[in-house]
């Protein structure tokens, strides 16, 4: 058996490389067709393959669909933490700005794929008998860049939040379970975090699915104002829009 420099064989090369041919040809159909096109038959099809020579590569329909899930995720991460960390001198509101930014452009640069990742419910890892999926454990990744820089802010200079009597004893233990996934923020704060993410990712949805066009022919304007009110909400120092 011969390894390469890494320890890998030639048939594990060959079947990495077509994996990612799959997932490749996958993403091409996604894109032409939208989320249905995604059958195992259709993706064979695609690469000259019987469809079940496919199964050597993935176990059925929904783990194609989770790896190809896992890689847009990913994707999409890379380029947001790399606009986050791209000038070191950047404060928390120009990061904040420019994530939210870089989110906007690759959703109406890739809106199939948008489609894809945000159409769908995300795993809950806490439900009975659910395993961690590629698919969910990239979505926290990428949740975690948004998540990151919120924490980042409440800590280095915590923002005005709800009292635990304004959101009620129901929402209020919710929220504090997920305290320590938001750094050890108090309810309140973890409350208005999930505000403003929900806000940013809606503003997105509706202009990417043309849901914003009766009213704005251009909802980039729209966009730069209501990122710069949430900063300021944050009490971040974020560009004022053009």
């Amino acid at each position: 058996m011969e390894l390469s420099a890494t320890g890998t064989t030639r048939r594990d090369r060959q079947r990495a490389a077509t994996v990612v041919e799959i997932k490749a040809a996958a993403r091409k159909l996604l894109v032409e067709g939208g989320a249905s096109a995604l059958g195992l038959r259709a993706v064979a099809r695609e690469l000259g393959l019987s469809a079940p020579a496919l199964y050597r590569y993935f176990a059925s329909h929904e783990d194609l669909i989770s790896a190809v899930i896992a890689d847009l995720y990913d994707e999409l991460t890379a380029t947001l933490v790399a606009l986050r960390d791209g000038d070191p001198d950047a404060d928390l509101g120009e990061k904040l700005f420019l994530v939210a930014g870089g989110l906007r452009d690759w959703a109406r640069a890739h809106p199939a794929e948008f489609g894809l990742l945000f159409g769908a419910p995300v795993p809950n890892p806490l439900a009975e008998g659910h395993d961690l999926t590629p698919s969910h454990q990239a979505a926290m990744r990428f949740g975690a860049v948004f998540k990151d820089l919120v924490a980042q802010v409440w800590h280095q200079q915590p923002f005005p939040a709800p009292a635990d009597e304004q959101l009620g004893p129901e929402l209020v233990e919710q929220l504090r379970q997920k305290s320590e996934y938001f750094d050890g923020m108090p309810a309140g704060a973890v409350y208005l975090a999930l505000n403003y993410w929900t806000r940013l990712y809606g503003l997105i949805c509706m202009e990417v699915f043309g849901q914003l066009h009766w009213a704005l022919e251009d909802a980039g304007a729209y966009f730069q104002a209501q990122i710069f009110e949430i900063g300021e909400a944050l009490g971040l120092d974020c560009p004022l829009p053009e």
